[in-house]
C-alpha cells in the first residue's frame, strides 16, 4: 500500500504530462495563426491574378474624342473580340496639367463601339484638353474596382 501511496504524491510525473500537453496546444496554436496568414496571402494573390489575367484579353481603344467649346467632349470607343464582360471603362481626359475621369459603367460587347458625351468636373476647361486615356475595369469579390494596367490613349 504505501507504494501506491508514493506514486500518488508524486507528481513530478504529472509535470510532465501537463507541460508536454501544453507544448502540443502552443504549437497547434501556432499552426492555425500560420496557416490563416498564408491562406489569406494565397487568396488576395489569387483573386489578383485573375483580375490580370482578364486585363491581357481585354482591350478597349478610344477611336475618336474631339472636345468643343461649351465643356463638350464626344468620345468614341470600341473593344476588341477577346475576354471577359467588363463591368465598365474608366476615361480620363487631360490637358497636360489637370485632368478629369468619368467612369462609365457596364459592359461592353466584344467588337462594339461607343460614343458618349461625358459632363467634366470643375478643375478642368475642355477646350484644353489634348489627351484621352481609356481602360477597362472589372469588379472583384470584394468589390473594389480594379482598373487595367494598360490604358489606351488618344491625343488630338
Amino acid at each position: 500500500m504505501k507504494g501506491g501511496l508514493n506514486m500518488i504524491h508524486n507528481k513530478k510525473g504529472l509535470s510532465e504530462v501537463v507541460t508536454t500537453l501544453i507544448i502540443i496546444l502552443l504549437v497547434l496554436v501556432a499552426i492555425g495563426i500560420v496557416w490563416a496568414v498564408v491562406s489569406n496571402i494565397l487568396s488576395s494573390g489569387a483573386a489578383q491574378t485573375e483580375i490580370s489575367a482578364k486585363c491581357l484579353q481585354v482591350d478597349v481603344k478610344a477611336t475618336a474624342a474631339k472636345c468643343g467649346s461649351g465643356g463638350n467632349c464626344t468620345v468614341t470607343y470600341t473593344r476588341t473580340d477577346s475576354g471577359d464582360d467588363i463591368d465598365g471603362v474608366l476615361i480620363v481626359f487631360s490637358n497636360g496639367q489637370n485632368s478629369s475621369q468619368k467612369e462609365i459603367s457596364g459592359n461592353v460587347a466584344p467588337l462594339a463601339t461607343k460614343t458618349i458625351t461625358p459632363e467634366f468636373e470643375t478643375g478642368i476647361t475642355t477646350p484644353a484638353i489634348d489627351k484621352v486615356e481609356i481602360a477597362a475595369y472589372f469588379i472583384d469579390a470584394s468589390g473594389n474596382t480594379q482598373i487595367c494596367a494598360t490604358p489606351s490613349s488618344f491625343e488630338f
